[in-house]
């Protein structure tokens, strides 16, 4: 029995491995199905429930971030830097911004109140050029199929 729970201890220890390489590799923050569909072309045998329960430890234990925005599935990030996104309102697609963090908000926000500040967050929000084409692929369709 031993021998079984450190033979899985150390299985899981490889998926969690090959996720975070996966994330850290990623430039899109990917959702749990995607880095599950990346994970599975690399080992087939992995499951769904693995990904998410690797994916939940791994932002437990502070290595990645997880984002999340309304409804739309949880992405993730390894990118520990504060730094601000942009989200694409119809495909939740997340984006990091090359946009500094701004200090100086963080100051500012600190005179005013009583919370001992740690850091803020600021997202930008607006159409991806991918559902921007597909939209605008959209309507030219529809003013070919009435001419």
């Amino acid at each position: 029995m031993l021998a079984s729970t450190t033979r899985h201890a150390r299985r899981c220890s490889v998926q969690r491995q090959l996720l975070q390489r996966i994330i850290e590799q990623s430039r899109d923050h990917p959702t749990a199905l995607v880095v599950f569909e990346k994970a599975r072309a690399q080992m087939p045998t992995i499951s769904l429930g693995t990904v998410y329960r690797n994916l939940q430890l791994l932002v437990d234990q502070g290595v990645l971030l997880e984002r999340k925005n309304g409804n739309q599935p949880a992405r993730y990030e390894a990118n520990r830097q504060r730094h601000y996104h942009i989200s694409c309102v119809e495909c939740g697609a997340l984006e990091d911004l090359s946009v500094p963090y701004q200090e100086v908000l963080d100051r500012r926000v600190q005179r005013m109140v009583r919370y001992r500040l740690q850091e803020h967050r600021m997202e930008f929000y607006g159409v991806c050029p991918r559902c921007q084409e597909r939209s605008e692929g959209h309507v030219q369709g529809r003013r070919g199929a009435s001419a």
